[in-house]
């Protein structure tokens, strides 16, 4: 709550209630009082880091590469954060036909003795990072930011000898012909888990605010639709109806470990066709699920930005439980914060369609 605010607080209550203090004052001033974070400015040793990283498809080779310069390529950025298992993308722009990407680690003493040789037939595979998670989680929508629409991609991910710190490497072009483009150079930051023990807490959920409309928990999200209904009788007829989503509850907690857990429970509506079509009429089913996501967070100071890299999911139906693990880690939500002794708001910017959405999603301290 901001301070202005509170105060107003203050003088409704007609004096009832001591407003000495606002919120904040109860936040720790030293948020990372362990030094977590500083563990990202440690150089990684290249040689390791190096057999650590991970991109379907390649091959590493020893030795170093020779560009020629006859290949034209550009990178919109020279650092880039990362994360530990789950690793980072390289997003590039070519403007000519190439076919493949040599990427080598350096630091001040020189290049890694090996890299990695990605063909182009190992870009542009996103696996469960980004397109294959599709399950009912409110931060589903949210992921897609990550990624540029255009461009070409190699995902890269980490064995978990990764630590967090720092490291760079040059990235070049090649082609068929063998010529080999000018290096990019890229500097890496991995973050560390954690670092921010004012985040280590019990959160929950309250409601949801998307482009200034409010969708308070327990409030039924409902899309409208009308089809062509065939009956069992024979009869054909048009019908209107509407699927809804009901969020019934949202439980975040955040482990000074730097893991996290959060639960949901939604309630789906949608048709029985079956039936439907036997009584002619919509018949609507209602789904009661409970989703768990269990990972690790991370708390980058700078941009006061919050990402969680989800590890493991779990699905819950009808009392059957469905486990699933993510070796790589899926991003589930990174985004901006705004943080009280009593309030979490986790907030979005989101580029849809062309259009730029906002979300915030508020949580409680319990």
């Amino acid at each position: 709550m901001r301070k202005s605010n509170l105060l107003v607080m203050c003088f409704l209550a007609a004096g009832i209630f001591s407003c000495s203090k606002d919120d904040d004052a109860k936040l720790s001033a030293e948020i990372d009082p362990d030094g977590v974070n500083a563990t990202e400015e440690v150089q990684i040793d290249i040689n390791e880091a190096s057999g650590g990283l991970i991109v379907e498809g390649a091959t590493s080779k020893t030795g170093s590469i020779t560009p020629t310069g006859d290949l034209a390529f550009s990178l919109d950025f020279s650092t880039q954060t990362a994360f530990q298992k789950n690793g980072f993308d390289i997003v590039f722009d070519a403007s000519a036909e190439f076919a493949g990407a040599y990427i080598q680690l350096k630091d001040e003493n020189g290049m890694a003795d090996t890299y990695l040789d990605v063909p182009l037939s190992a870009m542009n595979n996103y696996d469960n990072k980004l397109t294959q998670n599709k399950r009912k989680n409110i931060f589903t929508k949210e992921v897609t930011t990550t990624r540029k629409e255009e461009g070409n991609t190699i995902n890269v991910d980490f064995e978990s000898s990764v630590p967090a710190g720092t490291f760079c490497y040059v990235i070049c072009l090649y082609d068929a012909q063998g010529n080999i483009s000018l290096p990019e150079d890229v500097c890496v930051t991995v973050e560390a888990w954690g670092g921010n023990v004012n985040l280590v807490a019990d959160w929950e959920y309250t409601k949801e605010i998307f482009e200034g409309e409010t969708i308070n928990l327990g409030e039924a999200i409902c899309e409208e639709n009308s089809f062509t209904l065939s009956c069992d009788s024979g009869e054909v007829k048009e019908v209107e109806g509407s699927y809804c989503y009901t969020l019934n509850g949202f439980n975040l907690t955040f482990n000074s470990d730097g893991t996290y857990t959060y639960t949901q429970n939604s309630t789906d509506s949608n048709y029985d066709y079956d039936a439907s079509q036997e009584n002619c009429e919509l018949v609507v089913s209602y789904y009661d699920e409970t989703y768990t996501s269990n990972g690790n967070w991370a708390y980058n100071e700078d941009k006061e930005e919050l990402t969680l890299i989800e590890f493991e999911y779990i699905n819950t139906e009808a009392g059957d439980d469905q486990i699933y693990d993510i070796e790589g880690g899926d991003v589930v939500f990174t985004g901006e914060i705004d943080l009280s002794s009593n309030q979490l708001i986790l907030k979005i910017t989101d580029i849809y369609e062309g259009d730029t959405e906002y979300y915030e999603y508020h949580f409680n301290k319990k």
